[in-house]
C-alpha cells in the first residue's frame, strides 16, 4: 500500500469511527493518518475532536492547533480556545479565541460561541466586535445581537461620557414643547407631569391634561386645539425620561426630522410598528414596573443616538414639529378606541413627506408592554382595510433585553452599547 493510499484508508476508517462514536478507534486512525501525512490539517483535527470525547482536552487543543497553523482555519483556532478552556488554562484559551476573533466571518454559526467565550473570557471589547461584525453580515442572526446587549449590560461603566448630542440640522428648534397626555389616573400623571418638569427645566412648555378622551385619536386632537408649543409632543402616563439632557436632545433630533419617537420601523408591511420584523425595527425602550426589582433594558438595533428614515412610530412617545402635527392629525372617526392610533398617524405622515426618525437616546422608561387582543384584532382590521396594499406575512420582531438594577445602570449600559457599536463600526 503506498503512502497516499495509506493515509486515505485511516481517514476513512477514521472519519466511520466518529461518526459511530467510537472515539477510542477514531482516535487510534487518526494517529495513524497523521504519520502517513503529518502535514493533513484534517487529520490533526479528527485527532483533537476524538481526544476532547475522550476527555483529554488539552491534549485535543494541541491538536487543534496543529491543525491551525497548517491550515486548518480559524474553527480550529476556536475549538483550540474552548479546549483549553475545558482543561482549565484560561490564559491559552483567551490567546486561541483571541486569534479565531481575527477573521471571525469565516466561523459562520461558531461566531455566537466565540463572542460569547470571548466576554466570559474577559475580553468584551474584543466580543462585541465579533457579534457585531456578525449582525452587520447577518439581521437575523439573533442570538448575537442577544449576546450584544447582554454584553452591553454587564460590561457598563456608569462613568463614561454620555452619548454625544447630535449637530445641529436645516430645521429651526423649537423653543416650547406642548405635551398631550390622556390620562385618567391622577398619580401617574402626577409623575410623568414631574418628569417634565425636571427634563424640560427653563424651556418653555406646558402639560396638558385630556382625563376624558374618547379614544386616543379624539384626545390627541383635542389636546393638539389648546397646545401652543414649536413641537407637540403626544405622549403616555407611564413613562420616565432618565436622561437629564433629554430636552436639548429632543430639541436638537427635531431640526433633523418632523416627527421623532423612540421606537419604530423602517417599512411597513401591516397593521403593527413592529409588523415587518428585522432588519427595519429600531429602538431602545426601558420597561419597569413600580415595586420591580430592576430594570429591563431592550434594544432593537445597534444604531444610535438617532435613526432617519422611519415610516411609522410606537406611540408610547412621539414629537411632532407643530406643522407636521396640524398637516396630519389623528384619525378619530376610523381608530375611535386605544389601538392603532399611533400606526396610522406616524405612517400618514411619512406618505405625506414627513421625515420620521427615532430617537434612542432619550432614556425612555415605560411600564406597559401594550396589549395585543381582541380589541387590538379589530382596530388591526380598520388599518388593512384603509391600507389594503399593506397584506405581507408578519416578520420575526424581537425585543432584546438585560435586566439592569437602577435607572443610572440603564444608561451606562446604553452608552456602552453605543461605543460597542462605535468601536465595531
Amino acid at each position: 500500500m503506498t503512502r497516499g493510499a495509506g493515509a486515505s484508508a485511516h481517514r476513512e476508517r477514521g472519519l466511520a469511527a466518529w461518526r459511530e462514536s467510537r472515539y477510542a478507534e477514531a482516535l487510534a486512525e487518526a494517529r495513524a493518518w497523521i504519520a502517513d501525512d503529518p502535514a493533513s490539517p484534517q487529520a490533526h483535527q479528527l485527532a483533537g475532536q476524538a481526544a476532547a470525547r475522550l476527555g483529554d482536552p488539552a491534549a485535543a487543543a494541541r491538536s487543534y492547533e496543529t491543525a491551525e497553523s497548517l491550515g486548518g482555519g480559524t474553527v480550529c483556532a476556536f475549538n483550540a480556545g474552548n479546549a483549553w478552556q475545558s482543561a482549565s488554562d484560561r490564559a491559552l484559551a483567551l490567546a486561541a479565541w483571541r486569534r479565531a476573533a481575527a477573521a471571525p466571518g469565516a466561523l459562520g454559526r461558531h461566531a455566537v460561541a466565540l463572542g460569547k467565550a470571548l466576554a466570559a473570557g474577559g475580553d468584551p471589547p474584543l466580543a462585541a466586535r465579533v457579534l457585531v461584525a456578525l449582525v452587520r453580515r447577518d439581521p437575523s442572526a439573533y442570538a448575537a445581537m442577544q449576546a450584544i446587549v447582554e454584553i452591553a449590560a454587564a460590561d457598563r461603566d456608569e462613568a463614561s461620557p454620555p452619548l454625544p448630542l447630535a449637530g445641529a440640522g436645516p430645521l429651526p428648534a423649537p423653543a416650547s414643547f406642548s405635551f398631550v397626555v390622556c390620562s385618567i389616573d391622577d398619580a401617574k400623571f402626577a409623575s410623568l407631569a414631574r418628569t417634565i418638569a425636571a427634563r424640560f427645566a427653563g424651556i418653555e412648555h406646558e402639560v396638558i391634561r385630556i382625563p376624558d378622551a374618547a379614544s386616543l385619536c379624539e384626545g390627541y386632537n383635542r389636546g393638539y386645539a389648546r397646545s401652543r408649543g414649536d413641537a407637540v409632543v403626544f405622549c403616555h402616563d407611564d413613562i420616565d425620561l432618565l436622561a437629564p439632557d433629554a430636552a436639548a436632545r429632543l430639541a436638537r433630533h427635531l431640526t433633523h426630522a418632523d416627527v421623532v419617537g423612540v421606537a419604530g420601523a423602517t417599512r411597513v408591511t401591516g397593521p403593527a410598528v413592529f409588523w415587518a420584523g428585522h432588519p427595519w425595527l429600531h429602538g431602545w425602550v426601558t420597561y419597569h414596573r413600580p415595586g420591580d426589582a430592576g430594570y429591563e433594558a431592550t434594544a432593537m438595533s445597534l444604531d444610535a443616538p438617532f435613526v432617519p428614515g422611519i415610516e411609522a412610530l410606537d406611540g408610547v412617545f412621539v414629537a411632532c414639529r407643530r406643522e407636521a402635527a396640524a398637516a396630519v392629525a389623528f384619525d378619530a372617526e376610523t381608530f375611535d378606541g386605544f389601538h392603532l392610533y399611533d400606526l396610522d398617524f406616524s405612517y400618514r405622515a411619512h406618505r405625506a413627506g414627513f421625515r420620521l426618525a427615532v430617537a434612542c437616546d432619550l432614556g425612555l422608561v415605560h411600564e406597559s408592554k401594550g396589549d395585543f387582543g381582541a380589541d387590538w384584532s379589530r382596530y388591526a382590521a380598520r388599518f388593512r382595510a384603509k391600507f389594503p396594499a399593506l397584506a405581507a406575512p408578519q416578520g420575526s420582531p424581537h425585543f432584546y433585553a438585560a435586566r439592569v438594577p437602577g435607572p443610572g445602570d440603564v444608561l451606562a449600559m446604553q452608552r456602552r452599547l453605543a461605543g460597542l457599536a462605535a468601536a465595531a463600526a
